[in-house]
């Protein structure tokens, strides 16, 4: 474990595996709401507390939020609600919704992603064992995606190396353009079909969505895409991975969410507060503020440190203990404010009917080998072997 302050630590390189993730934040707020910190070999600013951090997401005028991904994600998957602030945000984020309404996701919960699930498990259920990380949580939610789209079935797998490639920007800028342009070239027949021919999916929707006299056009629409897979479906799989590690850590709850099925929203919940799959959100300032008494100067990179919010003592008693019977408080894993993500209702109740599948499909599941969380950014389990 580092005995390292975050001070010395590179949060965008560093794996902090487990524990040490935690314990660094832990420390670090001890240390105050906003502590120095290093990203990418840069001095930042980490907010550690829930209040200071809900008040920052949102103070959309002193912190606009939009400002960080203009140069972060635009590049390479080009122009959406993400990267912009005030109305023009509100306009395309509200032409994007359709990708995350709750009552549609409710229907395709039923009617798609349920199936869905009992077909993966179908692929290793006769085996006796598998590694869930990579066979269930790493392909379900782009299956998922693939299925709302309205994608050719069959592409799936080259939809998350697509994901992981945009997700890998920074490191390798010029694999996440040829991602980016190879998702392009998938989409472009499909999105000529559906402006002919328009379905009942989500592609059809953005192509023909209006609000504020403003309609995306096919760019639009392959942004928003590469946006869906880099952001929604890995942030999805990431999520899953960790509710599934931190599930089948506890036999007893595995035990008790089978005579109490009801329990299992606490579970993801409660999953999602203390591993969220987004652990450091990054952000700059472009206009200098003031934040927990911290100046903050213009310029400067600002973590929002998700993962140390969503374990504030002042606000979660017993903060580092996993109790999916705590009375349940608002979490910021999925952000505050105007730009809190979209995706929030869809991504939870994928994780949670994943969940009830494999209870059901896999009665004498037993943990193996799980690998515990990792990552100081993005959060996942790369590996979770189990049999049966």
């Amino acid at each position: 474990m580092t005995a390292r302050p975050i001070a010395e630590i590179d949060l965008a390189l560093a794996s902090l595996p487990g524990a040490e993730l935690h314990t660094l934040l832990r420390h670090a707020r001890q240390q105050g709401p906003v502590v120095p910190t290093q990203f990418y070999g840069s001095p930042a600013l980490l907010i550690t507390t829930y209040d200071v951090l809900r008040e920052y997401f949102g103070a959309q005028e002193a912190f606009p939020g939009g400002v960080f991904y203009e140069f972060a994600t635009r590049p390479h998957i080009g122009n959406t609600f993400i990267n912009m602030d005030g109305p023009l945000h509100d306009t395309y984020r509200q032409i994007a919704m359709p990708m995350f309404r709750s009552r549609a996701t409710a229907r395709f919960i039923d009617t798609e992603l349920t199936p869905l699930a009992h077909e993966v498990i179908d692929r290793f259920v006769d085996r006796g064992d598998a590694d869930l990380a990579t066979e269930f949580a790493q392909v379900l939610p782009f299956w998922s995606i693939s299925r709302k789209l309205g994608l050719p079935f069959g592409s799936e797998e080259k939809q998350r190396a697509w994901a992981l490639d945009l997700l890998n920007y920074p490191a390798d800028p010029e694999g996440a353009l040829r991602a980016a342009d190879e998702i392009t070239a998938f989409l472009a027949p499909v999105v000529e079909e559906r402006r002919a021919e328009p379905r009942d999916d989500v592609i059809s929707r953005l192509l023909t969505s209006e609000h504020a006299g403003v309609r995306f056009a096919d760019e639009d629409v392959y942004s928003h895409v590469r946006l869906l897979y880099a952001v929604g479906a890995t942030t999805t799989s990431d999520g899953l991975s960790t509710s599934l590690h931190r599930l089948l850590s506890e036999p007893a709850l595995v035990q008790r969410c089978r005579r109490e099925p009801a329990m299992l929203a606490a579970v993801v919940h409660e999953s999602l507060r203390c591993e969220p799959p987004v652990a450091v959100l990054p952000r700059i300032a472009p206009f200098a503020g003031r934040l927990g008494g911290v100046d903050i100067p213009a310029g400067s990179p600002v973590l929002c440190g998700i993962a140390s919010a969503n374990r504030d003592p002042a606000v979660f008693a017993h903060a580092d203990r996993f109790d999916p019977d705590r009375v349940e408080t608002e979490i910021l894993s999925f952000g505050f404010g105007s730009k809190f993500c979209p995706g929030m209702h869809m991504a939870r109740q994928q994780i949670l009917a994943a969940l009830e599948v494999l209870l059901e499909r896999l009665p004498r599941i037993r943990p193996e080998a799980l690998g515990e969380p990792t990552g100081a950014v993005l959060r996942r389990c790369e590996h979770l072997a189990v049999s049966w």
